[in-house]
């Protein structure tokens, strides 16, 4: 799996495309949880994303505001998980985030079942399970 880090600006149109194709299957039609997918929190993010023989099979993006850095819309297309593909887009993403922005905290907002996968990359619970668009999260925050 090839990885890229692209910001906002710097994405090219059909890139976003992609992105949001990937994005609205697996968050709006996939978990049946009709919400606003695109929001201007793309607009100040880099992008990631992983792909494999020049098709899109990985994403998430990030940002930040004055003391933390937000991980969040971390996806895989369905027939390519369970085979460590999230692991390996979310380990770049610790990696690029931890030399960009050294001193800031790294949170996301984990789907309940998935609250393990996030501690085994250094990840710990914050807080009580809250519903998000209808779906369990948990805040995680990184402490590696």
């Amino acid at each position: 799996m090839e990885l890229h880090s692209i910001s906002y600006t710097d994405l090219t149109t059909n890139q976003f495309f992609e992105l949001l194709k990937l994005r609205i299957s697996v968050f709006v039609v996939e978990q049946n949880c009709p919400y606003q997918e695109l929001d201007d929190l793309d607009l100040i993010s880099d992008h990631f994303f992983g792909s494999l023989d020049g098709q899109l099979i990985a994403l998430g993006r990030v940002y930040k505001d004055l003391n933390t850095v937000f991980i969040g819309r971390i996806a895989v297309k369905s027939n390519y998980r369970k085979n460590g593909f999230a692991r390996r887009l979310m380990e770049f993403i610790l990696k690029e985030v931890k030399t960009k922005f050294p001193d800031l905290t790294i949170e996301l907002s984990a789907q309940e079942y998935l609250i393990n996968f996030y501690i085994s990359l250094g990840f710990k619970t914050q807080g009580e399970t809250f519903l998000e668009d209808g779906i369990p999260h948990v805040k995680m925050t990184y402490f590696n």
